[in-house]
C-alpha cells in the first residue's frame, strides 16, 4: 500500500466524542449493562475500525483479524498492555499485580521463560486424574431432576483443580470463600467507572476486600512452601525453583503475581467456557445427542482419562463451538507505543486498542450461520477458516500460556459430566452474558439436571 493511501485517525468513522462527564457516565453505563451488546451496536454501525473518544482519549475498536495479526504479530513490538492492565489503581494490576498478564518487554519475556515449563505436556498430563476424580466428586452431590447453578457448580470445580496442581492443596472446605473471592475480583476489575479507587464505593469496597484475602491466602502458602522448597509435582513448586540465566529466583511478590495470575486465568476461563458448553448444549439437542453418543461408545460410563481425549474429537468440537460462540475472553486490549499503521490508517502513539475477538467470532464474512451453534464446523476436513478469525486463547507470542492445561481440563469435565448427566434450562430463565475480564452469565445458570442411563456398546456391556 502506498503512503499516501494511508487514513489518519480522524478520518475512522465512530460516534460523537464523548467529551462531558455525562455522555461518559451514559456510556459506562451501557457498557455496564450489557458491554457486549454494545460492541455489536457499534460494529454494525461504523464498521471493522471505529474512533472512540472519551473525554480527549483517543481509543480504536478493531473487528477484523486481518488486523488482528499485525498488532499481535506483525507489527507487536510497536504495542504494549496500557492502562487497563498497568494501572494498579483501576488496572488488572490492582489484582494481578506485574505477572506475565499484566507485564511488558524484558521483564515479560523472564517471566515467560521462567513460566513456560510449568505448562509443559509432560508436566500437565499428570493432572488429568484429579480433574477427573473433581469432577465426579462433583457429580456424587447432584440430584435426578433438581435445579442446580451450573456457573456455580463449575466454579467450584476448576478452583478445586487449580489449587490442587498449581499449589497441592486440596480447599474444598474453603471453596465457596475462594470462590466468592475470586467473582470479586472479576467482577470489579473489569467494570468502567470516573470515580477514583479512594472513594469507597460497594464496589470499590468489594475488590479491597478481595485483594486482602487473596493475598493473605497466597502469601501464606508462599510462606510455608518457603520452608522446604522441593518439586511437589504442582505449579508453585515450579514457580519458587525456577531460574533465569543468572541463577536468580523470583521474589515472594513476582511469585505472587504469577500465581494469582495462572490461578484466574486457569479457572475464570474453563468454567465459563464449560457455562456456554452447557447454554448451547441445552438449546441445540441434536449436537448434544452426538455427544453422549460419542461418550457412550468411547467410555462406556467410566472416567475419562488422558488417553481418552483423543478419541474423542466431536467432545473437543463442542468446547471449540461454544468458545466461538461466546469466547470466555471477549476481547484484549493494546495501547501504540510508536505512529504505526495498522489496516488502512495511521494509528498514533499513546492510542488505546480493543481487539474485539467477540464480533469476529460471529462475523458472516468468516462464519457460515455464525449465530448458530455447529460444532461440525471445527472437524478437520472443514478447517479452513482467517486464523485470527478464532482466538479464544488471544494469539501471537502472548497466547495464554495455559491453554493446553485449560483445553485438557474442558475436555475431562465435559466427558464426565454429560455422560452422566443431561443439562436443560431452567424454566423461564433469562440468560445474559456479562463481559468483565471473562464472559460469565448474569445471576448464574440455572439448570434442571437429569439422570441418563449410558447405553453401552457390546464392548462395554
Amino acid at each position: 500500500m502506498r503512503f499516501d493511501m494511508v487514513k489518519a485517525m480522524s478520518e475512522m468513522p465512530g460516534p460523537a466524542p464523548f467529551n462531558n462527564i455525562f455522555s461518559v457516565l451514559k456510556l459506562f453505563r451501557a457498557y455496564n449493562n450489557n458491554a457486549l451488546s454494545l460492541i455489536e451496536e457499534q460494529k454494525s454501525t461504523y464498521g471493522d475500525m471505529i474512533m472512540l473518544e472519551i473525554l480527549g482519549s483517543k481509543q480504536v475498536m478493531i473487528s477484523n483479524p486481518d488486523a488482528f495479526r499485525e498488532v499481535l504479530v506483525t507489527k507487536s513490538k510497536s504495542f504494549n498492555k496500557g492502562d487497563d492492565y498497568k494501572d494498579t489503581k483501576k488496572g488488572l494490576a490492582r489484582f494481578l499485580g506485574n505477572g506475565l498478564i499484566v507485564s511488558d518487554g524484558e521483564f515479560w519475556k523472564k517471566q515467560r521463560k521462567l513460566v513456560q515449563p510449568a505448562f509443559h505436556v509432560n508436566r500437565i498430563s499428570g493432572y488429568a486424574d484429579t480433574m477427573g476424580q473433581y469432577a465426579t466428586d462433583m457429580l456424587d452431590n447432584w440430584q435426578d431432576n433438581s435445579v442446580i447453578d451450573v456457573a456455580h457448580e463449575m466454579m467450584l470445580v476448576t478452583l478445586r483443580i487449580v489449587a490442587q496442581t498449581i499449589f497441592n492443596t486440596d480447599i474444598q472446605g474453603n471453596t465457596d470463600n475462594i470462590a466468592t473471592t475470586m467473582e470479586a475480583i472479576n467482577e470489579t476489575a473489569g467494570q468502567n467507572t470516573i470515580l477514583p479507587s479512594w472513594v469507597p464505593t460497594p464496589g470499590e469496597l468489594l475488590a479491597r476486600r478481595a485483594i486482602k484475602d487473596m493475598d493473605a491466602y497466597l502469601y501464606g502458602l508462599i510462606e510455608e512452601r518457603r520452608k522446604h522448597i522441593q518439586d511437589e509435582g504442582d505449579l508453585l513448586s515450579m514457580l519458587l525453583l525456577a531460574e533465569d540465566e543468572n541463577g536468580s529466583r523470583m521474589s515472594d511478590k513476582e511469585v505472587r503475581d504469577e500465581a494469582i495470575g495462572l490461578f484466574l486465568a486457569g479457572h475464570e476461563t474453563t468454567a465459563n467456557a464449560l457455562n456456554w458448553v452447557f447454554y448451547c448444549l441445552a438449546q441445540y439437542p441434536d449436537a448434544e445427542a452426538k455427544l453422549h453418543e460419542e461418550l457412550d461408545r468411547v467410555l462406556g460410563g467410566r472416567t475419562p482419562t488422558l488417553q481418552d481425549l483423543r478419541d474423542l474429537p466431536y467432545t473437543k468440537m463442542v468446547i471449540d463451538e461454544a468458545m466461538r460462540w461466546m469466547p470466555p475472553v471477549s476481547g484484549v486490549g493494546r495501547v501504540a507505543i510508536e505512529d504505526v499503521q495498522i489496516g488502512d490508517y495511521m494509528i498514533e502513539a499513546g492510542t488505546a486498542l480493543i481487539l474485539n475477538f467477540y464480533s469476529v467470532h460471529r462475523d458472516e464474512n468468516y462464519w457460515d450461520a455464525p449465530l448458530e451453534f455447529r460444532p461440525e464446523r471445527f472437524a478437520e476436513e472443514d478447517s479452513e477458516r482467517h486464523r485470527y478469525a478464532y482466538l479464544p486463547f488471544g494469539g501471537g507470542a502472548r497466547v495464554c500460556v495455559g491453554n493446553s492445561f485449560a483445553m485438557m481440563e474442558a475436555q475431562i469435565l465435559l466427558a464426565t459430566i454429560a455422560q452422566r448427566y443431561s443439562l436443560s434450562l431452567a424454566p423461564e430463565q433469562e440468560v445474559i452474558p456479562v463481559a468483565r475480564i471473562t464472559t460469565y452469565p448474569k445471576d448464574g445458570l440455572p439448570m434442571t439436571v437429569k439422570e441418563r442411563v449410558v447405553e453401552l456398546t457390546p464392548e462395554f456391556a
